[in-house]
């Protein structure tokens, strides 16, 4: 278990921990942040919806309610084609005898607004009837007369509504939903028809003119008027004589009957109680599912109930709503309230059952950027950059750890190596042991070897530690590139052969060729390449190694340490050039501790210059290039 927190593996799995928590806990605050904010906007979307939907209805309401209100105070007798007015006058000044004078109804020839498409009256007797959906009797005698009438068109259009209507929806039917709308008794006046002087129907009144009677004949016939008015009213229990009263305000066939000489008794002019309600608006669904919105009221006259109103144009009306509406909620429908008592009233017109769905809510976006936003942000990028450096930080602090550990275990094997042969061999020779010359000279070459094994070991280990606590001094000079040569191979050449190599120098620059660099470094770099050549490359069968001097274009020398052993695999010819690193066979083929190439590189870097691992072409092997600048 507890392998599993060591190394870079247990730092991994620590940090991934870390980094959990702190990436969950960010997220979900985050998260929840976003989800407040964004109920927040649409809490502010619904508002602006409510406030929104105020002025629409107000729009909705306005567009019908000042036609309504006109149609609501018509008066009961506009609903009859032709109609006997309750009093008129003759050009003498005298009151006319009942049901002489006739008027026609304002609608026929108006022109409604198109939303409606008829008014219409009911009875139980007469059934559906309007003003507008004549007989072609009434419809010649009215042409006769030159009162306007409505198109041909339009009229027979009406009329077959008005045979739907019938069929569909009887007196009765329409008298059982008006009926609880009834206003309570005394709410409303009522209007009745004035009595008047008891004329004979047949012979028309023959009497002086006001003006040209005396003052006391005046009195005396307003006298003879009053006592009959009394009289008449006191004998109101004649029900015939009501009856035609009642007709006179409720008239058949459109007032056609006043037309023709069906009539053999003469109006009585006996008041006659008409009680209106107001108009009240209710759909009504038809057999085939259609449905229709009526704007109705209850006519009392008499013991006689008449239904008066109009049928409205529900999809024209419904459109033209819209329209009202399409700046506000562009999706909005317009929908009927069948229910007496809807749940919500917010959204219902208080003219007509109808409301107004907004449609649906879009979600709320915010696009800006919010200061809990830009707060967000700037704490993942505080987050993000802390587990950054807490990774980076922990994971070089690992690498540190691991490099010491494998630097004390690598330099103290390195150093036991040489120290064990020199104790060794210095014991037999100072003991006595070794006697022959030639056993002594190989000795002491070997001693000799091993204590420039050691040397070079010091030297990298104090040349490493020089480049991590501070840049060294460099000591350019003037360098013949001959000479450079000359000096590496003659350094070097006893070290290849005694390892069995071979080295072959190549200078295909002039012998005069000079450059200005810190001689000393180049060596140095040059001797770590060789030697790695000569510890890598010691099983090849290749025993060469070649030291080439070449030019790079007129700004750089190149100088080359190829070699014919196995070469680096390409996955580390980065890791390679890393301190206490070398490749997954060299322990096995060749000893050190891996800064010989580390040091190499930063060397080359301090003389402005670069060393890269080219690959061989056609061969095996390793080709380390250091370039140099020619001009510095």
């Amino acid at each position: 278990m507890n392998y599993w927190f060591r190394g870079k593996r247990g730092g991994a799995l620590a940090f991934m921990a870390i980094a959990f928590l702190v990436v969950g806990g960010l997220g979900w605050v985050t998260y929840s942040a976003l989800q407040l904010e964004q109920e927040r906007a649409q809490t502010r979307a619904q508002a602006e919806r409510m406030e929104n939907l105020r002025p629409a209805l107000w729009r909705m309401d306005g567009f019908v309610s000042s036609v309504l209100a006109q149609e609501d105070s018509r008066p009961y007798s506009h609903f009859s084609a032709i109609f006997a007015p309750s009093s008129a006058l003759n050009p003498a000044g005298y009151v006319c005898n009942p049901g002489t004078v006739l008027e026609p109804s304002p609608l026929l020839g108006a022109e409604l607004p198109e939303w409606m498409l008829l008014h219409f009256q009911t009875s139980e007797q007469s059934g559906w009837e309007s003003p507008k959906v004549l007989s072609p009797t009434l419809i010649e005698r009215l042409k006769r007369a030159k009162i306007q009438l409505p198109r041909p068109e339009r009229m027979q259009n009406r009329a077959h509504l008005l045979t739907e209507f019938g069929r569909q929806f009887p007196h009765r039917d329409l008298v059982a939903v008006l009926q609880p709308h009834n206003p309570l008794p005394g709410s409303r006046e009522n209007t009745i028809v004035l009595a008047q002087a008891p004329w004979n129907y047949n012979a028309p009144a023959q009497m002086e003119a006001p003006n040209q009677l005396s003052q006391s004949q005046t009195g005396e016939f307003s006298k003879r008027a009053d006592v009959q008015n009394i009289t008449r009213n006191q004998s109101k229990g004649a029900g015939k004589e009501v009856e035609l009263d009642a007709d006179l305000a409720n008239p058949k066939r459109n007032g056609e009957d006043w037309f023709s000489g069906n009539r053999t008794k003469p109006v009585q002019g006996q008041p006659v109680s008409i009680h209106l309600d107001s108009m009240v608006p209710f759909w009504l669904e038809s057999t085939e599912g259609h449905n229709y919105l009526i704007f109705a009221r209850l006519v009392h006259i008499g013991q006689k109930l008449v239904c008066q109103g109009i049928v409205l144009n529900w999809p024209r009306l419904q459109a033209l709503l819209s329209e009202q509406v399409e700046d506000l909620f562009p999706q909005a429908g317009i929908v009927p309230v069948k229910d007496l008592s809807p749940a919500r009233l917010d959204n219902v017109m208080s003219a007509l059952p109808i409301k107004l769905d907004p449609g649906p809510i879009e979600p709320a976006v915010v696009h800006d950027w919010t200061p809990l936003r830009i707060g967000l942000v700037l704490a993942w990028l505080a987050a993000l950059i802390a587990l950054a450096a807490v990774g980076l930080g922990g994971w070089s602090l690992i690498d540190l750890s691991q490099r010491r550990i494998r630097f004390v275990s690598t330099v103290t094997h390195e150093l036991r190596t040489p120290l064990t042969t020199l104790r060794l061999y210095l014991d037999m020779l100072a003991g006595g042991l070794v006697t022959h010359e030639k056993q002594k000279t190989e000795y002491l070459h070997t001693l000799n070897a091993e204590t420039e094994r050691l040397n070079r070991l010091v030297g990298n280990v104090l040349d490493f530690s020089r480049l991590e606590n501070q840049r060294p001094q460099l000591n350019k000079t003037p360098v013949v590139l001959a000479d450079l040569l000359e000096q590496v191979r003659a350094t070097w050449q006893g070290r290849c052969q005694d390892t069995g190599k071979e080295l072959i120098l190549e200078n295909t620059l002039p012998a005069e060729t000079v450059f200005r660099t810190d001689m000393h470094l180049v060596q140095q770099i040059l001797g770590n390449l060789i030697d790695n050549a000569c510890k890598y490359s010691h099983g090849a069968a290749d025993r060469r190694l070649w030291l080439r001097a070449r030019r790079d274009g007129t700004k750089e020398v190149v100088l080359e340490v190829e070699d014919r052993g196995p070469g680096v695999p390409a996955r580390e010819s980065r890791s390679i050039f890393r301190p206490f690193r070398r490749g997954r066979d060299a322990d096995v083929t060749a000893g050190g501790v891996g800064l010989g190439l580390a040091l190499a590189q930063r060397w080359a870097q301090l003389l402005g210059g670069r060393l890269v691992l080219q690959t061989t072409s056609g061969s095996a092997g390793a080709c380390f290039r250091l370039k140099i600048p020619l001009i510095q």
